[in-house]
């Protein structure tokens, strides 16, 4: 299963929609998440043997809407599938972007995943 399936799988039990990069349905609260850098964690013998993946999940939601338990449940299932949460920012959108009536919550997140080293 690649990261992309394993996210939606995942964060789907939510029962938000859940999707890459951009989100164009008619939810007012969903996941979308976007990866922000990959790099190679470890070596042996001149190989890698390790590569993280760092990314940002993104839980949208309308300003008002008590957001908390949700952000728990995120944290909680990333963590259980092995996602490391570095922190968890939330912030209004505002007039400029059109986003004044919606709240972000950014989960940074790093995913580590061994490579199959040939022998």
């Amino acid at each position: 299963m690649n990261l992309n399936e394993k996210l939606k799988k995942l964060l789907g039990v939510t029962g938000l929609p859940v999707e890459q990069d951009e989100y164009t349905g008619k939810s007012d609260k969903y996941i979308i998440f976007v990866y922000t850098d990959e790099h190679p964690e470890a070596f042996a013998d001149n190989q890698v043997t390790d590569d993280t993946v760092c990314m940002q999940i993104q839980l949208i939601t309308p300003k008002n809407f008590n957001y908390f338990e949700l952000k728990k449940e995120i944290r909680n299932l990333l963590e259980g599938a092995d996602f490391f949460v570095t922190s968890i920012r939330s912030f209004l959108g505002d007039v400029y972007h059109g986003t004044e009536k919606t709240r972000q919550t950014v989960f940074e997140v790093t995913y580590t995943e061994s490579r199959k080293v040939e022998e």
